[in-house]
């Protein structure tokens, strides 16, 4: 590059080192926030299999956030923040439902939805929870009046067996029909591959 003989730049060459200063930061910003995870998602629709025998579709999402450690879920180093499941009420109403996480962990990890299903005409979530050191408990809720509200599982009951995608990995496909997830729920570990016969597990 020229230089004017009093040693500074010429105004075309410092515009043009600025401009691409800036550029280099925000490409810099831009890559940095896609690794570190800050506002990641994972979306797709998933077939369920209601115990009334229908199949309804819904919607999922995972928003994931840096951080986990050695718990991180997949090779980006990133761990699941919230999860979010939208559907239309099967109850015959029309309606749309969202389901948010409502309990993490004391890792900060939030709880796992395994069971989506209606139970005397209403919307029913079943999900999984860490409550201390090895141990997890299962949670039920009842979508009535518009709002998910909690009932307390007894300490035993009959199981359930998981209906929802239980994957935390890479690469969720955009569209999970019923047999893809029963193979991943097949390779899943233990504690989500039902809910119950007991409240909480430990071990």
């Amino acid at each position: 590059m020229k230089k004017k003989e009093n040693g500074r730049w010429n105004n075309k060459t410092s515009i043009s080192i600025i401009i691409f200063i800036f550029i280099f930061i925000g490409v810099t910003s831009m890559n940095a926030c896609g690794f570190l995870g800050f506002g990641s998602t994972e979306k797709w629709k998933e077939e369920v299999n209601l115990s009334d025998g229908r199949i309804i579709v819904v919607e999922r999402e995972r928003v994931l956030e840096s951080g986990g450690g050695e718990w991180a879920s997949n090779r980006r180093g990133l761990k699941p923040k919230e999860n979010h499941i939208r559907f239309i009420n099967p109850d015959g109403s029309g309606k749309a439902v969202e389901y948010r996480t409502l309990k993490k962990s004391s890792m900060l990890f939030p709880e796992i939805p395994l069971i989506l299903d209606l139970e005397n005409g209403q919307p029913v979530i079943y999900t999984l929870v860490g409550v201390r050191d090895r141990c997890e408990a299962y949670n039920k809720y009842v979508y009535r009046n518009g709002v998910w509200n909690e009932e307390t599982l007894p300490e035993k009951f009959e199981p359930h067996i998981t209906n929802l995608l239980v994957r935390s990995s890479d690469n969720v496909p955009n569209y999970v029909n019923l047999e893809t997830k029963r193979k991943e729920i097949e390779d899943a570990r233990r504690p989500v591959r039902q809910v119950g016969p007991t409240r909480e597990i430990c071990g």
